[in-house]
């Protein structure tokens, strides 16, 4: 039991400083991508691309993870993201938007390791108390919550003639202390049954499972759609300027991840079928927001929902799939259905440069009004007894 709370401890805080970069980066690659690339159009190409790395390189890191184990894997992506940060300052110093581009790749795969830090503490405490490891682990991200936006608000024009320099340079430091944290990890590899291993295709075809996949997946999407064009939004058009965007998404990433510490109760109480029906209610009132101003206080309201409404789907589907497999099963579906989450969470990001700039705010927000009520029918249409796996 020492051990449990240990590890989940250590992840905790992993996985704040992990998402501090990812912060400090999602605040600034859209308005760096701006400035390196010769059309504002392919601004969040990096971005998407990252979010493509991190799909593609799941099932892998899932598989590699399953052989050689967490810990060894969890350092190798804190240090691919210290050398992808200092990659994309040096971009900035060249004014290279390949080198731009090559940093955000790496960043992928950092975060393709990461998104395992609420699975490596699920997979070692009974099935009862994976919701409230998971959440815990989620609730990390409160870190990345107060830090990142300060780190970005303060740093991006510490060097005049390189705008967002400084920030890069944090978000890499952050990585060595991640790295030393990680260390300190002992992650007892999962203990085999004898059972015999289902057929992949009959594991991912239940019932509850493709729910929980599909909440998880428009959740991350429309969170990373909705952030991603937000800077654009209140820097480039509303002339907000940097702060309003660093404050905005600061209380976003609050929403994301405070709502970590009660979330496992909740589901517990409540079933992971209820927080997720939660989760699309939010979203909607979210969606509500961005489409009817554009003042700080809209952007405010709409992104802190858009992140209590994440919470509520992302840890609520993450529970599902968490309990939907037997130990030598883990790698190979954790690895398949954060593939499949991650590859909509890529298309939202590239949607979001693209439609931000053909159609604009508006129209690109009525839009994502569309998945949350395919999500909604699809959750309204199962029956409570059919996604509880307790």
């Amino acid at each position: 039991m020492q051990l449990e709370k240990r590890n989940t401890l250590i992840l905790s805080i992993a996985q704040g400083l992990s998402i501090t970069t990812t912060n400090i980066n999602m605040i600034n690659t859209g308005l760096v991508g701006t400035i390196l690339s010769t059309n504002s159009a392919l601004a969040t190409i990096p971005l998407s691309l990252q979010f493509l790395t991190i799909a593609l390189t799941l099932i892998p890191v899932s598989l590699l993870m399953g052989k050689f184990g967490r810990r060894p894997m969890f350092l190798i992506g804190a240090l691919c993201a210290f050398i992808g940060c200092l990659i994309i300052a040096f971009s900035i110093l060249s004014k290279s938007f390949s080198l731009f581009i090559l940093g955000s790749i790496l960043l992928g795969f950092s975060q393709a390791n990461q998104q395992f830090y609420r699975y490596a503490a699920a997979d070692n405490v009974s099935s009862n108390l994976k919701s409230k490891a998971i959440s815990l682990v989620l609730a990390g991200g409160v870190i990345a919550a107060i830090v990142g936006p300060e780190i970005s608000k303060y740093s991006f024009d510490f060097f005049p003639n390189y705008i967002y320099l400084a920030s890069y340079l944090f978000a890499a430091l952050i990585q060595i202390l991640n790295f030393i944290i990680l260390v300190f990890i002992k992650i007892e590899k999962p203990k085999l049954n004898q059972n015999p291993i289902r057929p992949l295709s009959s594991i991912l075809f239940q019932k509850q499972l493709i729910i929980a996949i599909l909440a998880a997946a428009i959740g991350y999407s429309l969170m990373s759609f909705i952030m991603t064009a937000t800077p654009l939004q209140i820097v480039n058009v509303c002339k907000l300027g940097d702060e309003a965007s660093a404050s905005v998404i600061q209380w976003h990433v609050i929403a994301m991840f405070t709502p970590s510490f009660f979330t496992g109760f909740i589901i517990m109480k409540l079933g992971s079928r209820k927080v997720m029906m939660i989760g699309v209610l939010i979203y909607i009132v979210s969606i509500s927001f961005a489409i009817i101003g554009q003042t700080f206080q809209h952007f405010w309201m709409s992104l802190f929902l858009c992140g209590l409404g994440w919470n509520f789907l992302y840890v609520g589907g993450s529970d599902v799939i968490a309990k939907s497999a037997l130990p030598e099963e883990r790698a190979k579906v954790q690895g398949v259905t954060d593939f499949i989450i991650f590859s909509f969470v890529a298309i939202g990001s590239f949607l979001a440069g693209v439609l931000h700039t053909k159609i604009g705010w508006e129209i690109m927000m009525f839009y994502t009004s569309i998945p949350i009520i395919i999500l909604l029918i699809s959750i309204m249409a199962i029956k409570p007894q059919e996604i509880s796996l307790e």
